[in-house]
């Protein structure tokens, strides 16, 4: 009986896991059109590529962090090799790389939840974050989608350090 409870939950997770990835892998370049901003941190970590510094001017304007992130997939996905030469098409490798981390915000949420709260708010909370429409922010090249996994591994960390029973003392 605790075998099939439990094939039973892991094949809820995978079906959430998988409209996740079907919403945030699905037509990457075509929806939502490219954004300005977009372009900034492309041209960025295609500079960190040809040059690797992350330092483009004396102007510090953005964070180092998401151009040297993308440009290290980009480096491992053998970009620009691998890109059309259409530009649309040359934002498809970053923006799935976007989608993967979507999908993976949509595990930590369940996590959390779990942890948190119980199985079925982490299936709720799970597939409304997954199918949410506002969540198509996340889809486009910016720091925001790739800072949010860190910050939800973090709570999850958190939550866990706090069953352990650790003495670690906070500032």
């Amino acid at each position: 009986m605790l075998q099939a409870s439990a094939r039973r939950h892991y094949a809820v997770l995978a079906a959430i896991l998988v409209l996740s990835a079907y919403v945030h892998l699905w037509n990457p370049v075509g929806y939502p059109d490219i954004f300005f901003d977009e372009g900034i941190y492309m041209r960025r970590a295609m500079d960190v590529l040809e040059t690797g510094s992350p330092q483009e001017r004396t102007l510090y304007d953005h964070p180092y962090f998401g151009q040297l992130f993308l440009a290290g997939f980009l480096k491992v996905a053998g970009f620009p090799q691998t890109a059309e030469p259409m530009l649309e098409l040359s934002y498809a490798v970053p923006r799935v790389l976007m989608g993967l981390l979507a999908v993976l915000d949509t595990f930590l949420i369940y996590k959390i939840a779990e942890k948190r709260f119980s199985r079925r708010v982490a299936i709720l909370a799970s597939i409304l974050f997954a199918a949410m429409p506002m969540t198509w922010m996340l889809r486009r090249i910016l720091l925001d989608g790739i800072l949010i996994p860190f910050v939800l591994s973090s709570i999850l960390l958190a939550l866990h350090s706090k069953d352990s029973g650790s003495n670690i003392s906070t500032f």
